[in-house]
């Protein structure tokens, strides 16, 4: 015990790790008047506040056992470092972060009763904590709502409404939203906006009401910067972005959030309405009409408020054809020529399918930052001259990666670009150039011996450039080349040769749809195929059912291996993996009639859309009712 009498036994103290012998005494000198305040701030400068070693975890429990003893100051500072140090850590319950979750877990009931504490920082950051720890136990709810019914400062207050919003269980849900609703209408904003949050959070679709509107004159009345809840969150109070995707969930809230921004005099609280409504209009199948024209509207508006609506058209698909004239109108805007906004604007437009981004396409054809899908077929005769010339450059030239993919995706269209394509047969490109040249097929018979000589691993293509180094290692690309000297010349025997033995090692990706291309010819290797249908990677898996589909004709395997990647669908969640799922299910047929169910529910025109993005959303339901029909049959 200290000798002045205001410390902390020793055996509280000596478990701190070895070769930090300071710490005992520094923790112990924050309870003995005069060494305060030089003892926490070499205590804090010790043990930082994003540190997981051995020594902030040990250093963590102690000080969460010594919260109750200290006087108020220095409580309110160590509850403010533990509270800084337990942002998001109940989402890192794992790796080098675990010890430091099981400190806080551990010790969380010493906090419960700090949520009552004279101190409103102290108040504060105990709800703050409880709430990143995800401490849900009954008795730390009822000590947050006890305490939110008599709280008077509103930063405690709403550290405790968002603390009950995390924490109440799925049971919890409607109960925590009709309770959040008693602040709604509090005098200050950042409560009300903390009440609203609760309530989207935890209401039940449809049972947010009014919220749209709160939210929306909450930010009419105090703007869009960064949000004070505690002193210590550096990056602030959730803004606007984060309500636009709660609302997002609640569709007549959405629109009123909108309508309250829409027409605002600060054009960023405009950004703002655009930016919610193309969440809205991302979410749901059936958005309201104003929802659209708010978008389009911004284009005509302030450059920040017109680079937010080309950027929420960008990937509405052709469901944005409608405005395809004050798209292109705010490109030729001066502020629409600047990055991003420009690359938006060509993004919608191809996306339109609208010719009128053939000539910005061009311009903009080198720059890495264009993120532009397929391009349509018919554009080739514009654009091929382009194209060639940039590949006359060498794989290095800006965008001749692009380049690649999209004569890929055109195949015998792009048939003028073989000389092209066969120079860049000797060099780092040589995949995705022989991928092109299969693509085109017998009109690239040109590149047969170059694709052959690479097949066979006669020629290993440079690696750098010629004139460097050839690699001394088997070249990966060989399956692809002699995949794409089947198409070109119609002899499989090398790309059986190749594709073969790897599906026998059990490669999956591309070997798989190479032998599918093969179909029955590869039938010799079908076995290897079906080994992969129970493969962990879901790739493979959807990869190796299409495959023995079309090397073998029989269904049933591959229906049962396909099926299983339609789950998501309930969920409402699509990726990639499960559009291909659709795509070799619809190419099976009526055999494939176990996925009509899951199939008809994506066409049937459930409100909410699939996924996060709008042309996903699109794609899955092009794709659908075009596996509908062929599995329904005629």
């Amino acid at each position: 015990m200290d000798e002045r009498g205001a410390g902390t036994p020793w055996h509280e103290l000596e478990g701190v790790a070895a070769g930090r012998e300071e710490v005992p005494g520094l923790l112990r000198g924050l309870r003995i008047p005069g060494l305060r305040r030089s003892s926490w701030a070499r205590l804090e400068k010790l043990i930082g506040w994003q540190s997981d070693e051995p020594l902030f975890v040990e250093v963590t429990g102690r000080l969460i056992e010594l919260l109750p003893r200290l006087d108020r100051r220095r409580r309110a500072l160590a509850l403010g470092l533990l509270a800084r140090r337990a942002q998001g850590i109940g989402e890192r319950r794992v790796g080098v972060h675990r010890p430091t979750f099981l400190a806080f877990a551990a010790r969380a009931h010493h906090l419960v009763p700090l949520v009552s504490d004279p101190s409103a920082r102290v108040r504060t950051g105990a709800s703050w904590a409880l709430r990143e720890l995800g401490h849900e136990d009954p008795t730390t709810l009822d000590a947050l709502r006890r305490q939110a019914a008599v709280e008077r400062d509103p930063t405690a207050l709403v550290s405790h409404l968002l603390a009950v919003g995390v924490l109440s269980g799925t049971g919890d849900r409607a109960a925590a939203a009709e309770w959040a609703r008693a602040w709604l209408d509090h005098r200050h904003p950042l409560v009300r906006l903390a009440a609203a949050r609760v309530v989207l959070l935890r209401a039940a679709p449809g049972g947010a009401e009014g919220t749209g509107r709160r939210v929306a004159g909450v930010f009419a009345e105090i703007g869009t910067g960064l949000l004070p809840v505690v002193p210590w969150f550096p990056e602030g109070y959730a803004t606007m972005d984060r309500f636009a995707v709660q609302v997002a969930a609640h569709p007549r809230e959405g629109e009123a959030l909108v309508e309250g921004l829409a027409r605002h005099r600060d054009p960023a609280l405009r950004t703002q309405a655009v930016r919610a409504a193309a969440l809205q209009l991302r979410s749901w199948r059936h958005p309201a009409a104003h929802l659209w024209e708010t978008v389009a509207g911004g284009l005509e508006d302030e450059p920040e408020v017109a680079g937010e609506a080309l950027m929420a058209l960008a990937d509405c698909g052709k469901a944005a054809a409608p405005y395809a004239d004050r798209i292109v109108r705010a490109l030729q805007r001066p502020a629409g020529r600047v990055w991003p906004d420009s690359h938006a604007a060509v993004r919608a437009l191809v996306h339109i399918g609208d010719r009128r981004a053939v000539p910005p396409y061009r311009e903009m054809l080198g720059d890495s930052f264009l993120k532009v899908g397929a391009l349509p077929v018919h554009w080739a005769p514009e654009l091929l001259p382009v194209f060639r010339d940039r590949l006359a450059h060498g794989p290095g030239a800006p965008g001749a990666d692009r380049v690649l993919r999209i004569l890929a995706q055109w195949g015998p269209a792009a048939a003028p670009a073989v000389p092209e394509l066969s120079d860049l047969l000797d060099g780092r490109a040589a995949r995705p150039a022989a991928e092109a040249l299969g693509r085109i097929g017998p009109a690239a018979s040109a590149a047969a011996g170059a694709l052959a000589g690479l097949a066979r691993g006669d020629v290993v293509p440079w690696r750098f450039g010629p004139g460097g180094e050839r690699s001394p290692k088997p070249w990966q690309g060989a399956q692809t080349a002699a995949w794409a000297y089947w198409r070109v010349t119609g002899d499989p025997e090398l790309a059986l040769g190749a594709g073969g033995p790897a599906a026998r090692a059990g490669f999956g990706r591309p070997v798989l749809r190479y032998l599918a291309d093969l179909g029955p010819l590869a039938a010799p290797y079908a076995d290897s195929v079906r080994a992969l249908l129970d493969s962990p990677g879901e790739w493979t898996r959807v990869g190796a059912a299409e495959a023995w589909w079309r090397i073998t004709g029989d269904p049933a395997p591959a229906v049962t291996a396909l099926l299983p990647e339609l789950a998501p669908l309930a969920e409402h969640r699509v990726t990639e993996v499960t559009l291909r799922t659709v795509r070799a299910l619809g190419a099976i047929g009526p055999p494939a009639a176990a996925a009509l169910p899951a199939l008809r529910a994506v066409v049937a025109g459930p409100p909410r859309r699939y996924g996060a993005s709008f042309l996903m959303d699109e794609e899955l339901l092009r794709d659908a009712r075009e596996a509908l029909d062929r599995i329904s049959g005629p």
